[in-house]
């Protein structure tokens, strides 16, 4: 394996190392939030501080690549991977749910600057790799973060919870679960250690850092940054949510649907060079901006398995190409801004991320809450609950101890039949779809009815879908920018790059005193 080779290889595993911290976080979102009595809007601000910790340290990082070398980067990240995931892991119950929210919050900010520092240093990398073809090999590099969500959701659903249902040596299922981000991190930090790591394109094409932070500040840079906001919100918000959406909404494992939309990208990102000479990649980022705002769209209205998996298809072609090609654009646009100009457009994306996920989080609290008030008065008051920051919320661990007593009371010989257990065997949960198809099938007389358990489960559908359907508002101004700059484009001849050469190069060139050919 070449040097090359073998740092593309590295690359790749610190990215599904970032990817397994997304999955695997996103598929015990809602035990983790159950065993220390978390709000939607805390578990969605513990996804939030991941990405906010990878906004800063992408930030901070880009200023600081260049003076540190990559590879520096690299070991920054591997180590924060490390200590944000064990200290998830290992979070004690404290004084208060607030303050152990911010505990939580703190080791998920520092899980997202080990995948903050991976970024800093991968970016710049593949496009020094690989100058003559950034796009491309940066959608290519980029296909191992859907790569390492399908490991990671395939590992935490078919590997972690049958064979640890009831924990390991004194841990939750949710804690096991998370140890499986160690295997990757210490497979690519031995990586690291024999690795030899270029200067950056930047350095080494003399630009000075005058010039670098210039092309930061173009306008274009600042319009296309807004333009990461949005990409960046409308991709991995509803990603991160969809295992608890699509629970709620469809009865379906949402991890599984995360795991097959991102099989679809990592397919298809593999083939963005062809696509991106076809149409330009505003062009492409444009026609993916319509399929995600469809498919997110109706993904909010799903309510099967068949309507969850087909609207979902839509949202994974639409969404395949954002993170890349924002970032090939970025290096081939603002070459002159190096390593730093990836990193802000990366930190950008981050930082919206990180507001949208509590926001999301906010929006199913909003409408469950309003929702059960008004269809379950007498039972809202046992339901909603009040957290330790004043905002209320659906707490559905106290609507399925309610659902579960009053069904062991009222119904005792047909209780057990819809009853869930954990592996103690302890009653957790009553199973709300199982109970509605049989009163459904089953004259009126003979139903099983526990007031306001059905209002419940109604109100929390119906906050989780209003989540997606905010959210996918979001691409269709992206239609309208997109658009916008391809039809510019076009007027000046079309998409162009910008390309960088070395005094070296230039030098070549210029040999026998002239640039090219004359007449």
């Amino acid at each position: 394996m070449s040097s090359r080779q073998w740092l593309f290889v590295c690359s790749c595993m610190a990215l599904i190392t970032s990817a397994f911290t997304f999955s695997i976080r996103g598929d015990i979102l809602q035990e983790m939030g159950n065993y220390f009595g978390l709000s939607q809007q805390q578990r969605g601000g513990i996804g939030g501080g991941a990405f906010l910790g990878m906004a800063v340290s992408m930030l901070g990082g880009g200023f600081i690549c260049d003076f540190l070398g990559m590879k520096r980067i690299m070991f920054l990240a591997l180590f924060s991977h490390l200590a944000g995931s064990l200290g998830m892991i290992h979070a004690p119950h404290l004084d208060s749910t607030q303050n152990t929210y911010y505990w939580l919050y703190a080791a998920s900010f520092l899980q997202g600057c080990g995948n903050g520092f991976t970024e800093v240093a991968i970016n710049p990398l593949i496009a020094t790799l690989y100058a003559d073809k950034k796009t491309h090999y940066l959608n290519i590099l980029h296909a191992w973060w859907p790569g390492g969500l399908i490991i990671g959701g395939l590992s935490a659903q078919f590997l972690v919870r049958p064979f640890f249902s009831g924990g390991l040596m004194g841990l939750q299922l949710w804690q096991v679960s998370m140890y499986m981000i160690v295997i990757p991190a210490v497979i690519y930090g031995a990586m690291l250690l024999p690795s030899a790591f270029p200067k950056t394109e930047r350095v080494a094409s003399g630009v000075s850092t005058g010039e670098m932070l210039m092309a930061c500040v173009r306008p274009m840079f600042v319009l296309w940054a807004f333009c990461m906001l949005l990409t960046a919100a409308t991709e991995l918000g509803p990603q991160q949510w969809q295992n608890s959406v699509m629970q709620s909404t469809a009865g379906v494992s949402g991890t599984l649907i995360l795991v097959y939309t991102s099989g679809m990208m990592f397919v298809l990102r593999h083939f963005a060079g062809p696509i991106a000479h076809r149409l330009s990649p505003v062009g492409m980022l444009c026609g993916s901006s319509i399929l995600a705002g469809v498919g997110l769209y109706l993904l909010s209205f799903a309510n099967s398995g068949a309507t969850a998996f087909g609207y979902a298809t839509i949202f994974g072609l639409g969404i395949a190409y954002f993170w890349p090609t924002m970032l090939g654009v970025t290096a081939e646009r603002f070459a002159k801004g190096g390593a730093l100009a990836l990193a802000l457009m990366g930190s950008v994306g981050n930082l919206s991320i990180s507001q949208v996920l509590p926001a999301m989080g906010g929006i199913v609290d909003r409408y469950a809450v309003e929702r059960v008030d008004d269809a379950a008065p007498e039972q809202a008051t046992q339901f909603v609950q009040t957290n330790d920051a004043g905002k209320q919320f659906l707490d559905m661990d106290a609507v399925n101890k309610y659902a579960v007593t009053y069904l062991t009371e009222h119904y005792p010989d047909q209780a057990a039949k819809f009853i869930e257990k954990n592996s103690a065997g302890e009653p957790v949960s009553v199973r709300a779809r199982e109970l509605a198809k049989f009163n459904a099938e089953t004259p009126e007389s003979q139903r099983l009815v526990i007031p306001g358990f059905e209002a419940a489960m109604s109100a929390q559908r119906t906050g989780f879908s209003m989540a997606f359907r905010w959210v996918s508002i979001l691409p269709t101004v992206l239609v309208v920018i997109f658009g916008a700059i391809a039809l510019w484009d076009r007027s000046r001849g079309g998409y162009k790059p910008e390309i960088l050469i070395s005094p070296e190069e230039e030098a070549e060139l210029m040999s026998g005193g002239v640039q090219g050919a004359v007449e």
